[in-house]
Order: structure tokens, then C-alpha cells, then sequence
């Protein structure tokens, strides 16, 4: 599924009012000023971050640049989701106009769909059913020990194995679904702990691999129009088996 995604999305609006950041020269004069990043609450308080980008020469910003989960925005969790990054990120973005008062022009709303758009960032993960939450716990143990990839030997830290955690291109790391939703940055909303959801997770182990601006680039898939539904468990599969190229 796609757990992350970070884009500029096509969007001409006057710009968010969110603050700026500035530098300010010793002689008062501004020597530059950037708009600052507007959390915005979706589903069960699950927060997205999004600034203004570009100008259109009157006044208006030409893009949203968007960071954020949204499976988490529009659903609440992200145990489980889709791997349709364009239709994804399609619903999230006329949600993300609606709370934002935001009226997308024609255009915008046809590059939306299209995916002619650019991605900076995709997280992809998947699941993975042990029999307990033991034996989950037992793997990631194992593969802090005796795995490895191109990055070398993978570290660890909070119970998630991370292998090239500080890489520019791409990353993995696992850890078990069944801990983070109860740990409090990650914790499940309340009314969803009191679902079947935190049953199901218990004995889930959480790989997740994270793709750059560099390795997006290098791959050709900056722009969102390049990715179909069946691309994000070809490429997860691909760097899980060492094979970076495709």
C-alpha cells in the first residue's frame, strides 16, 4: 500500500495563511521569505502538512506541496490501504480543497487526475502475517543480526530495523504493527481501538520501503502519471530481493 506521499500538486489559490519564514539582512532589508507548512486535520485527527508553492505572476501560488499520509488523512489508520497512488491521492486532494476552502481550477483538476503531477517522496509497505506477535518480534530480531543489503547491515532502534535509515535515494525497515499502534506517537483513535482492527494487527509484521527524490528521479518515476496500481509491489519486491533497477 502507499503509506506516504510527498508531491506538488496542482492547485492555483491565493497562498495559505500560514505564516512565513524569513532572513532578514543586518540592514534590515528582506532578503528572502518562505511560506510555512499548514497542518490540516482529515479523519480521526489524522494530520497532513501542506504549503503554498509558486506563482502564477498575480498574486496566486500555483501548487499545494503536499506531505503527509493519506490513507491516514481520509481513513483514520493505515493498517491496510490502496496501491493506486493517483486514485489515492485524487480523493485526498478534493478533500484537502474542501476543508481548506480551496476551488481548484479546471486544469488543475484534469492534471489532479492525469497524475501530471511530481512526486518527491513514496513510502510503500506491506504486511505480513506471523503467528503471533512472539514470533514477530523473534524475526525482527533475526533480521538485525543476520540480514543485510546494499546499505550494509541494517540498525536498530525502538524495536524497527532500518536498513539505509539516513540514505538520500531509498530505505527499509520493519517493525510490528501490533506494538506501534499502541505506542503513543502511532496509537490507534480511540473509537478504532475499539474495532477488530488492533486484533488484526497483533501478529502483523511491517515492511516498509521509502523512495527519494533522487531514486524517483533516477527511475523515471517523478511524475505521478508513471505509476499504475500493480507498480508499488513490483518495485517493494524489487529492492526487498536486491534488485534496484528495473
Amino acid at each position: 500500500m502507499i503509506d506516504w506521499v510527498s508531491a506538488f500538486l496542482p492547485c492555483t489559490h491565493f497562498p495559505l495563511n500560514a505564516g512565513m519564514v524569513c532572513k532578514v539582512d543586518p540592514d534590515g532589508s528582506l532578503e528572502w521569505a518562505s511560506p510555512c507548512r499548514k497542518s490540516v486535520e482529515g479523519s480521526h485527527e489524522a494530520r497532513i502538512t501542506v504549503k503554498s508553492h509558486g506563482s502564477d505572476g498575480e498574486g496566486r501560488a500555483t501548487h499545494l506541496y503536499f506531505s503527509g499520509n493519506p490513507s491516514k488523512f481520509l481513513q483514520g489508520h493505515n493498517l491496510f490501504g490502496s496501491d493506486d497512488i493517483r486514485a489515492l491521492m485524487t480523493e485526498t486532494y478534493h478533500n484537502l480543497c474542501t476543508i481548506l476552502d480551496l476551488t481548484p481550477s479546471v486544469p488543475d483538476l484534469k492534471a489532479i487526475t492525469a497524475g501530471d503531477y511530481n512526486l518527491t517522496r513514496v513510502d510503500i509497505n506491506y504486511s505480513f502475517e506471523l503467528s503471533t506477535r512472539a514470533d514477530v518480534l523473534a524475526w525482527l530480531r533475526a533480521a538485525e543480526l543476520k540480514s543485510k543489503t546494499r546499505h550494509g547491515r541494517p540498525t536498530s532502534k525502538g524495536g524497527t530495523v532500518y536498513w539505509g535509515k539516513n540514505s538520500k535515494r531509498w530505505s527499509l525497515k520493519a517493525y510490528s504493527k501490533g506494538e506501534e499502534i499502541h505506542a503513543p506517537k502511532h496509537r490507534l483513535p480511540d473509537t478504532l481501538m475499539e474495532t477488530p482492527l488492533p486484533d488484526w494487527a497483533d501478529n502483523k509484521l511491517r515492511i516498509e520501503l521509502t523512495l527519494r527524490s533522487k531514486e524517483l528521479e533516477e527511475l523515471n518515476l517523478k511524475a505521478a502519471s508513471t505509476w499504475d496500481d500493480r507498480l508499488p509491489s513490483t518495485l517493494f519486491n524489487g529492492y526487498i530481493e536486491g534488485r534496484q533497477r528495473f
